[in-house]
């Protein structure tokens, strides 16, 4: 009976403890466990682009060469005709034509047919070649000459002394030599004429080497090509290009000088039918987490929040990264003194470029401990407030990045005589990821650029 005398006070003392915080008037107090720090994945998504550059000589000029390289002498022999032998030479400039992906050569010549002691006079005609030009795998262009006939017409038949003969048969009898002769010469020239090996090699080595855009911003380009392309040899309009792209990464790092990789070998050319001629630089915008801060805490601490009769202000409010996701730290005074935990997902418009959060929700464990105490907080306007609060119009600074861009591949020296032209026509959305202290955003400027060699 003294036992129960002395436990009795002791039992209605803690049944009273626990019974207060239940009423009216009375704080509580928690304080929620932290969420369980995750992954973060490193690293943003990054989109190829194509550096491209052209060779480019003309029709006139193919002729120029080709009438320097081959000489009068194109054949001196025998025909299929027993006994007789022809003698061509060129007697006049070769013309070349470009169109339709083909080179068009007509070669004027003169023919003099032999037989024993007979000759005849000079025949004059024109033979007509077209010429198709590949690139191989090692960067050469092998001439593939094909013989087309005679421009002008030509007597059917003629006497030489005791025989009679078709000089058109006989031309085209002895084409082969005069073809393969035409096939070396330009195949030498065009090779020549389109370094490509060497040119290309210029432009790898340059494009690996960061570049300043911009000294004002600090801005660098920075560019890691990845492989060579070349687009089959074009001829129209009297003009021969071969285009060659880099596949490559780019983006704007604005700070120091980005290190340099070590420089790699130029690679194994690729032959291709096609490829995008479209260029994007990545321009990375770092959202941190103090920034948004400084812009969100004074429109949210010392703020009343009301649910059920009863409210809070909330005295403190911090932001970091975990996994994909944004945690949201709060500490609250008033009906409900603690500190809880929201979690939310950030995204971006690229329609309006704001910069926003959503699928904000208590964290697990606090949204437990709350279940449990309070469950009414969960149902107040905090989280609402919140959202709203944290959302920002990224407009002016990608305004800012795109102009740079833009200014700055206007012409971007390179190396001695290499130039990166360019012009911006876009900005989109690239990828986004949550890091400790910031939030990473890439947008892409999409143009065209071209590299210059001079």
């Amino acid at each position: 009976m003294h036992l129960l005398n002395k436990t009795l006070p002791l039992l209605l003392l803690a049944t009273l403890a626990m019974t207060l915080p239940a009423c009216s008037g009375v704080k509580q107090s928690l304080i929620a466990e932290r969420p369980k720090d995750e992954a973060f994945r490193t690293e943003l998504k990054r989109e190829p682009s194509t550096l491209n550059f052209a060779v480019e000589t003309t029709a006139d000029d193919i002729a120029r060469t080709l009438n320097q390289v081959i000489g009068k002498e194109l054949y001196k022999g025998s025909t299929r005709t027993k006994g007789l032998t022809a003698d061509i030479v060129r007697n006049g400039p070769i013309a070349v034509a470009a169109a339709d992906n083909y080179l068009y050569l007509t070669v004027p010549v003169a023919m003099s047919l032999s037989y024993g002691i007979f000759e005849s006079p000079a025949i004059a005609a024109k033979l007509k070649f077209k010429v198709n030009a590949k690139v191989t795998p090692n960067w050469k262009i092998n001439a593939e000459v094909y013989y087309q006939g005679l421009s002008d017409a030509m007597a059917e038949e003629i006497g030489i002394g005791p025989v009679s003969i078709k000089p058109r048969a006989i031309v085209e009898g002895v084409t082969q030599p005069v073809q393969k002769l035409i096939s070396d010469a330009v195949s030498r020239k065009i090779n020549e004429a389109f370094p490509l090996k060497a040119q290309a090699a210029r432009a790898w080595r340059a494009a690996q080497k960061p570049v300043l855009l911009d000294k004002n911003f600090s801005a660098w380009l920075k560019i890691t090509p990845q492989e060579v392309m070349l687009y089959p040899l074009s001829a129209q309009n009297n003009r021969v290009r071969v285009s060659i792209g880099i596949k490559s990464y780019a983006e704007a790092v604005v700070g120091p000088e980005p290190p340099a990789p070590p420089p790699s070998p130029l690679p194994n050319l690729k032959l291709v039918n096609s490829f995008d001629k479209s260029f994007h630089i990545a321009l990375n915008a770092d959202l941190y987490y103090r920034d948004i801060l400084a812009i969100a805490s004074p429109l949210l601490l010392n703020r009343q929040f009301e649910a059920d009769g009863k409210s809070i202000t909330l005295k403190d409010f911090d932001l970091y990264g975990s996994g994909d996701r944004l945690i949201v730290k709060v500490a609250t005074e008033g009906s409900l003194e603690g500190v809880f935990y929201l979690t939310c997902k950030p995204c971006f418009d690229p329609q309006t470029n704001v910069f926003s959060v959503k699928e904000i929700d208590f964290d697990m464990n606090t949204r437990s401990l709350l279940l449990q105490s309070a469950n009414w907080f969960l149902h107040g306007t905090i989280r609402d407030a919140i959202r709203d609060k944290l959302n920002m119009d990224l407009t002016k600074k990608l305004e800012e990045s795109r102009e740079m861009a833009r200014n700055a591949i206007n012409r971007v020296n390179l190396v001695e005589n290499v130039y990166l032209k360019g012009e911006i026509k876009s900005l989109k959305f690239g990828d986004a990821i949550v890091q400790k202290d910031k939030i990473s955003l890439q947008l892409y400027t999409e143009g065209e650029t071209a590299i210059v060699l001079q």
